[in-house]
């Protein structure tokens, strides 16, 4: 897994900070002084000043199986006749 990966895109910085939150309102105390009050400001706040740990899960490389799997005969439209 890749710890800490630079954040590419806005969906998963909201998506980051919104567990972030999620953990403040729950009793979780902050990483950093901030002037917000709010958890999510907060919690945006830590991501930004790379103060909290994500991962991204490595690539799955697919076996020819899986990329292509075999239809069920049930549920083919032959069987339905």
């Amino acid at each position: 897994m890749h710890e800490n990966p630079e954040i590419e895109s806005k969906f998963r910085l909201v998506h980051i900070a919104a567990r972030r939150a999620e953990q403040l309102m729950q009793g979780a105390r902050a990483r950093v002084e901030s002037r917000h009050v709010k958890p999510t400001r907060v919690a945006l706040d830590e991501v930004k000043g790379n103060l909290v740990r994500w991962q991204l899960p490595e690539t799955l490389s697919l076996r020819q199986e899986e990329a292509v799997p075999e239809l069920d005969p049930l549920l083919t439209d032959s069987g339905l006749e």
